[in-house]
């Protein structure tokens, strides 16, 4: 079961689980996906939640929804908090109840960005309301799942079946529209292609994985150089791309400067590794069905 079936990574793993041969039921709250077996699911209704489980029985439960708009989480704490903690406890809860294994997607916003390269060991410390809702995500993940990973990952980007933008696409759009984009040069990241993700958690969901594990792209660029890059993969003009810094922007939330995630446990655990940002731009070229 693939909770946020139609989001940017949930489509991915319901295409990936099915290719593989597997029976998948595709969660959603608005816009149903057209694969795996649909079912329309209010994640912060526990009832709800506890039946369609303990109906389904599934083996695996990839938790990859979320409310993820770090602005708006700032501004509807209410929401933030019912969709991204309080749900993810229902859904441990249940799970346990279903003897189904857990895979909880959380953020590299668990931590304040002040030294980077983090590893699971390392203490989060979120500085903005979504980094603390996905926290406590964990936290109730842990008290009540019986058979759980918790994933962290980064800037997830890559091509989505819906009209929503992410970070590349947005670049891509702009910047083939003839628009200047103005980039972050001073928040470092772990870009994370959603095929890879997809390829990992996947893995995480067959092999039962217990623990907690950093599942994101394996190379720490600044947004800058990320936008560069893909500017000279999808041969677009680069002389479009801006420098711009944290201080500049208007935002509501605080960031992590440099969030960026160690990710050589999931390297050695896994054989869908992490990619470098040069082999999954390119996985992203050749992925391309879209007209951009």
């Amino acid at each position: 079961m693939i909770t946020g079936a139609s989001g940017l990574l949930g489509h991915k793993i319901v295409l990936l689980a099915i290719k593989k041969g597997h029976e998948v039921h595709s969660t959603y709250r608005e816009h149903p996906i057209k694969f795996g077996n649909p079912v329309k699911l209010d994640l912060t209704n526990q009832n709800q939640i506890s039946k369609t489980i303990l109906a389904l029985e599934p083996q695996a439960i990839i938790h990859t929804a979320a409310y993820t708009d770090v602005d708006g989480c700032e501004t509807n704490q209410d929401v933030a908090w019912k969709v991204n903690a309080e749900a993810t406890k229902y859904l441990a809860i249940a799970s346990a109840n279903a003897n189904s294994h857990l895979t909880y997607v959380s953020t590299d916003y668990v931590f304040d960005g002040g030294k980077g390269l983090y590893s699971e060991e390392d203490q989060p410390n979120p500085l903005s309301y979504y980094g603390c809702t996905k926290l406590k995500g964990e936290e109730f993940a842990r008290k009540h799942a019986k058979s759980l990973c918790i994933v962290r990952t980064s800037v997830i980007y890559g091509w989505s079946q819906t009209p929503k933008l992410n970070f590349a696409t947005w670049i891509i759009k702009n910047l083939n529209q003839g628009r200047e984009v103005k980039v972050l040069t001073d928040q470092h990241v772990s870009p994370t292609l959603n095929s890879n993700l997809a390829d990992m958690l996947l893995e995480i969901a067959e092999k039962e994985t217990m623990g907690t594990l950093h599942t994101a792209g394996a190379s720490r660029v600044s947004r800058y150089e990320f936008a560069l890059k893909l500017a000279e993969v999808f041969d677009l003009n680069k002389h479009a791309i801006k420098p711009a810094e944290i201080d500049d922007m208007q935002w509501k939330a605080k960031r992590p400067k440099d969030s960026s995630l160690n990710v050589s446990k999931a390297k050695a655990l896994l054989n869908a590794t992490p990619l470098k940002l040069n082999q999954a731009l390119n996985m992203m070229r050749k992925e391309t069905t879209h007209n951009y």
